[in-house]
């Protein structure tokens, strides 16, 4: 007699759906997987957030009280600017020092408290209906 053995996900057990909403306010709702980043989601759904470019993490906390610095690239860019509505804010990790300062950097005076980067947020199961609002690009002051 066979037995089941049940070490894989289902797809619904992986699956968390991501609300995009434009300046426009157009939505998109497309699923996206448990361990991507909203950054990738969006990529792969061809919902423009802006450029990402993201190496390896420059610090890691590897427990409550061990955390190390690594050798890596960390953020790269801050264009992928998306806000959170305050709902969903509070059941994400805050923000790393080095992703404020991009965001400060890039943003400047459109930097809000529900500020994050996309390519910052991880997506888990918690996160399933999470609602992204995506700015009207950044601003370039003439810069191009």
């Amino acid at each position: 007699m066979l037995r089941r053995v049940r070490n894989l996900s289902t797809v619904a057990e992986v699956t968390v759906r991501v609300t995009f909403i434009d300046h426009e306010g157009s939505r998109a709702v497309v699923p996206g997987r448990v361990g991507m980043t909203v950054a990738a989601v969006a990529e792969m759904h061809e919902i423009d957030i802006g450029p990402v470019a993201v190496g390896m993490p420059k610090f890691i906390q590897r427990t409550p009280t061990w955390a190390e610095e690594v050798f890596g690239e960390g953020i790269n860019l801050g264009y992928d600017h998306v806000q959170i509505p305050p709902a969903w804010l509070h059941k994400l990790p805050p923000p790393s020092k080095q992703e404020i300062d991009m965001l400060k950097h890039y943003w400047d005076d459109e930097v809000t408290d529900s500020s994050r980067l996309a390519s910052q947020i991880t997506l888990n199961k918690d996160l399933d209906g999470i609602q992204v609002y995506i700015p009207d690009g950044i601003p370039t002051d003439g810069a191009f």
